[in-house]
């Protein structure tokens, strides 16, 4: 077999693949909520993506790939998530996150890319691979059929049917303008010629032919997607750009080391009064008309808001610092690292009075967010805190990676049992929770709720509520699709617990 007959052979191969995968996707999500469903198409797409890549030599393990191929676990546990849990929230950003990494993650294995991946560059390569290329190749299907058509068909015949095709394209448009005046010439004519589409309604209903269409567009945007990882393309034209001596920004290591000393000169401060209040508990030294719930309750949006500007501070000043002279470029180290472990402090005190608040107002998903969030920014920190004494390694490839496990760990700690589970702690030490707030949490809760149940003073609201929620999923209209195990199991623990 020739190498052109090779090549359209792989173009029809993916072409049937993209078919079949996107009418796979219609029988999964159409009219049904994500659950089960979506790690199932995310498997088959993956089951696409290396039958394609190994058919078309793009496809190779060496050392260098290991972080992309680890991908692959993150990518699968927050697919994963729909069947698992049944957190709304997580599941919108999932739903959009999933497929983004799986971009970034064939581009990388597929080694499509110019600028390594923690660069700004490959943002640029990211929208031209998955945007501008994908849009360049969604004709090469039809022009694949042309040609598989043309190479099984008499030449003579296929110029026949050439030019019928295009005298047929001519007069359509001639066809509709003569038709729409004979249909006003004649009352007959025009009620039979206004039949021909009810009856072809009639027999494909609207909902049919949008599905179809959306089958079309997803099989083609896949097609083309896969096309551009592992088929052969030329780049872009670049246009030449005038090559200029770029002078690198730098700022004076005087001026950086006078700012940072007055920064942290009012953080020492800043710190100082945090131990001598927050943290050791001495209610009576505080200004009159403060309370220490209220000392403890204000001031944490002001102190995340601090420690990112402190955040910006540290990276700009790493990057943009002149390293000319030795010593002063040591005293900035040595300043940027006590601006680090000041912020640590401001990180600790926030965390701790949004734990106060907490156990004086109860838990909920921002609160516990606000947690998570705060702990990122220690790493975050830390890992600074280590680049400013060595600078051989990427802060944003460190950061990605941190970021993208703490957001898989946030998303299978179960927030909102967690939520629950403090805050039943918390009603038997105050008598107060908040029940209606509880009520609106995810299924992942309600095992958890039933807890309520035996308790005198709202024992017959938790389960009057709970078995709303059971006979509304019974009245659902069940799909295998939409299976989704935290539900399912939640359900059967409420039908157990509250009975009929």
């Amino acid at each position: 077999m020739t190498e052109e007959g090779t090549g359209h052979t792989r173009i029809l191969g993916l072409g049937a693949g993209s078919l079949v995968l996107a009418i796979w996707a219609d029988l999964l999500f159409y009219g049904k909520a994500p659950g089960i469903s979506y790690p199932l198409f995310l498997l088959s797409l993956y089951g696409l993506f290396w039958w394609q890549a190994r058919e078309n030599g793009r496809m190779s393990f060496h050392r260098r790939h290991a972080f992309s191929l680890g991908m692959t676990v993150p990518i699968l546990l927050l697919a994963f998530t729909f069947l698992f849990f049944s957190n709304s929230l997580f599941h919108i950003v999932n739903f959009l996150l999933v497929p983004f990494l799986f971009i970034v993650q064939t581009i990388l294995l597929t080694e499509r890319n110019r600028k390594k991946w923690y660069t700004l560059g490959f943002l640029g390569d990211l929208i031209e691979i998955a945007l501008l290329y994908t849009l360049r190749h969604i004709r090469v299907p039809f022009g694949g059929i042309k040609e598989w058509i043309k190479s099984r068909v008499d030449q003579k015949k296929y110029g026949v049917v050439k030019k019928i095709a295009t005298g047929i394209g001519v007069s359509l448009p001639i066809l509709f303008v003569v038709l729409s005046l004979l249909s006003q010439a004649d009352g007959v004519f025009g009620f039979f010629l206004g039949e021909i589409p009810r009856l072809f309604w009639e027999t494909v209903s609207v909902e049919t032919v949008f599905r179809l269409f959306l089958i079309g567009a997803l099989a083609l945007g896949m097609f083309a997607y896969f096309f551009t990882l592992v088929g052969k393309w030329e780049p872009f034209a670049e246009v030449p750009v005038p090559q200029q001596e770029e002078k690198p920004i730098v700022w004076d290591g005087v001026v950086l080391v006078t700012m940072l000393t007055i920064m942290n000169v009012v953080y020492i401060a800043f710190t100082a009064v945090q131990i001598s209040y927050l943290f050791t508990g001495e209610k009576m030294l505080l200004p009159e008309g403060m309370t220490y719930a209220e000392y403890a309750k204000n001031g944490f949006n002001e102190l995340v808001m601090v420690t990112l500007i402190n955040f910006f501070i540290l990276i700009t000043t790493m990057h943009f610092a002149s390293r000319a002279k030795h010593g002063v470029y040591r005293v900035i180290q040595v300043l940027l690292s006590l601006l680090t472990v000041c912020t640590g402090f401001m990180l600790f005190s926030a965390y701790f009075r949004l734990s106060l608040y907490e156990a004086a107002y109860g838990y909920t998903y921002s609160r516990l967010l606000g947690h998570a969030f705060m702990l990122y920014l220690l790493v975050v920190f830390l890992i600074g805190l280590l680049k400013i004494w060595r600078n051989g390694f990427s802060l944003i490839k460190y950061y990605a990676i941190v970021g993208l496990v703490a957001y898989v760990v946030i998303n299978y700690i179960n927030i909102d049992a967690i939520i629950v589970k403090n805050n039943l702690a918390r009603y038997a030490e105050t008598g107060n929770i908040d029940l209606d707030y509880h009520m609106r949490l995810s299924d992942d809760a309600y095992p958890y709720l039933l807890a309520l149940t035996n308790d005198p003073q709202m024992g017959e609201r938790v389960k009057e509520k709970l078995q709303n929620r059971l006979e509304e999923e019974r009245e659902a209209e069940w799909n295998w699709q939409s299976f989704n195990l935290s539900t399912y199991l939640a359900m059967k623990k409420v039908e157990e617990a509250i009975g009929n």
